[in-house]
């Protein structure tokens, strides 16, 4: 009984973020590839069509700083709940589609639900409980989205097989809600204050005397804003980074079912093998969570983007015998470090006074690049029948973007 007292509710608060982000983002993010080639050969869209759908998911990210805000202001449980109920119905409502205007206003409303549900409640939330030990909680937790893309592409991909992309649909998004909504309302609290507890566990004496060797929460007299943080070079260097890094990732999970089917596999085995990728993420989230308590952010950041520009290379090369097992483990790793990266950066420079919305203004511009991303890629492939050359300016993009990384500073709060 007492080790059960004892144990820390912020651990209950991870597990619940981690089964939300396997079930809404490995469902909203990681099963579109699947459903790429069904739509084809359902409705004889071509490649720009339907990633215009997936581009227009992204731009939702414009308004990352109004759904910021109301985190801060609704808490995020209240956030999370309605948007596992708006996402799951409309994902489900994607079954019923018969035109591609109707394609692109279910995805716009999956979008907005999304938002309401995943990175940015899903991290502040995990920050407001851990301190100490805050990179490996958020690295735990968004290990859920890789283990959700590992479980989902491919078990989306065999109901397609099985029941047809219709039901496949309805089923995905109302598991979303029956889950979710009552795990989320039963577990989630928005602080550990809430609860009467402290960050990470501690007792007062212990806070008090953590605090005296080094110091807690928002520190010194610089309290951020998103206001003032858009007045800093640093928020728009980080912009800039993550902006170009993640043009080439969106890309990637958008178009890699369909470029490997192109090169001879099965829509299954593709699938397959994407979310063999999705899964070594959880190495790549973890392991970047871990690595930023430990070094500093930008370091881990230059290493995660340069495994991107591998990757990319490796599909730019596809075709020998060790591109699949080279791309599985690289883009992995790649891919699962990125998604930690984001609230990692807002919390080293920026700090926790506006988190939510910090981390949601960097979201409305970043989402540039995710949105933009899979489009060009689809265009690309239209008019040249190669995924190469899109590969490889997304390849450049990536280059550049480690380089703006390793220039980033930490900020000086303007006095006006």
């Amino acid at each position: 009984m007492v080790r059960i007292s004892r144990r820390f509710y912020g651990w209950w608060i991870v597990a619940v973020s981690a089964i939300t982000l396997l079930l809404a983002g490995g469902i909203g993010y990681y099963t579109f590839g699947a459903f790429f080639t069904p739509l084809v050969g359902e409705f004889g869209w071509n490649r720009a069509q339907i990633s215009l759908s997936m581009s227009i998911m992204g731009l939702i990210g414009l308004a990352g700083p109004l759904f910021g805000m109301w985190v801060e202001r609704f808490g995020a449980r209240r956030t999370m709940m309605l948007g596992a109920l708006v996402m799951g119905l409309a994902f489900a409502c994607l079954g019923f589609t018969s035109s591609l205007h109707y394609f692109y206003v279910m995805y716009f409303v999956v979008a907005v639900g999304q938002m309401a549900i995943l990175h940015i409640p899903v991290l502040t939330l995990v920050s407001q409980w851990f301190e100490k030990r805050r990179g490996l909680a958020m690295g735990v937790s968004v290990a859920g989205l890789g283990l959700g893309g590992m479980i989902m592409l491919p078990l989306s991909a065999y109901l397609i097989s099985l029941l047809g992309w219709q039901w496949t649909y309805r089923i995905l998004g109302m598991a979303i809600c029956l889950i979710l909504l009552p795990l989320i309302n039963l577990v989630v609290r928005n602080t550990p204050g809430d609860m009467g507890m402290l960050p990470d566990g501690d007792s007062r004496a212990q806070r008090d005397d953590d605090c005296a060797a080094r110091p807690c929460g928002n520190t010194g007299a610089q309290v951020w804003t998103l206001s003032s943080a858009l007045r800093t070079s640093t928020f728009w260097m980080l912009v800039a980074a993550f902006t170009l890094v993640f043009t080439g990732t969106s890309s990637v999970i958008a178009h890699a079912v369909p470029f490997f089917v192109g090169q001879g596999f099965s829509n299954q085995m593709a699938s397959t093998i994407v979310g063999s990728a999705v899964g070594v993420s959880i190495l790549g989230r973890i392991g970047t969570g871990y690595l930023c308590d430990r070094v500093p952010v930008k370091y881990a950041a230059m290493l995660f983007f340069v495994l991107q520009v591998v990757a990319l290379l490796v599909l730019i090369s596809a075709g020998t015998g060790a591109a699949v097992p080279a791309f599985i483990a690289i883009f992995g790793l790649a891919m699962g470090g990125l998604f930690v990266l984001e609230p990692l950066v807002i919390r080293e420079y920026f700090g926790l006074s506006s988190f939510a919305s910090i981390y949601g203004g960097l979201w409305a511009f970043e989402t540039l690049g995710w949105g933009a991303g899979p489009y060009i890629t689809g265009y690309v492939f239209d008019k040249t029948g190669s995924y190469d050359s899109a590969f490889l300016v997304f390849l450049v993009a990536t280059l550049v973007a480690t380089a703006l990384i390793m220039l980033v500073r930490s900020p000086r709060l303007s006095a006006s």
